[in-house]
C-alpha cells in the first residue's frame, strides 16, 4: 500500500465562484500559457500562467475528472498543486447547445483590433477544447 500512496499528491481546483475541487490525485494535466503541462508526484516546485484547454485530473479513487478552463495560475509546491482559473466548467457541462453558443460569439467577432484578435485567438482555444471534450 505504501508503493501506492507515494505516487498520490494534493490537488485544489479553485475558480472566482467557488472551489470545484480538493482531492488526492495521482496525475494532471493542464494546459499552461505555452503547451500542455504533466505533473506527478514529487514535481518540482512550479508556478505557471494556465491557457485555455482541458483541464484533466486522475483522482487517486482511479476516476478521472475533468474540466474546461481558461486563464489563470497553476502552482506545484510540496506535492500540492493549485489551480486557480478565472474560468471553469466541468466537462458533465460541457454540451452541444454550449458548443454552439461559443461558435455564435467567435463568429460575432469581426474587428480586427489586437484585443478582438486576442479574444477569437480565446475562443478558438475554447472550442478546440471542447470539441475535445464532446468526442469522449
Amino acid at each position: 500500500m505504501a508503493a501506492v500512496e507515494s505516487k498520490i499528491f494534493h490537488a485544489a481546483v479553485v475558480s472566482p465562484e467557488a472551489q470545484l475541487l480538493e482531492a488526492d490525485v495521482t496525475a494532471v494535466q493542464f494546459p499552461a500559457h505555452d503547451g500542455m503541462v504533466g505533473i506527478l508526484t514529487h514535481r518540482a516546485p512550479l508556478l505557471t500562467r494556465l491557457g485555455t484547454g482541458v483541464l484533466r485530473l486522475d483522482l487517486a479513487t482511479g476516476e478521472p475528472a475533468r474540466f474546461l478552463i481558461a486563464g489563470g495560475y497553476a502552482q506545484m509546491r510540496d506535492n500540492v498543486l493549485t489551480l486557480l482559473t478565472d474560468d471553469a466548467l466541468s466537462a458533465s457541462d460541457v454540451t452541444s447547445e454550449y458548443r454552439t453558443h461559443q461558435a455564435a460569439k467567435l463568429a460575432a467577432l469581426t474587428a480586427s483590433d489586437p484585443t478582438t484578435l486576442q479574444q477569437r485567438s480565446i475562443l478558438q482555444a475554447r472550442l478546440a477544447a471542447i470539441d475535445s471534450l464532446l468526442a469522449k
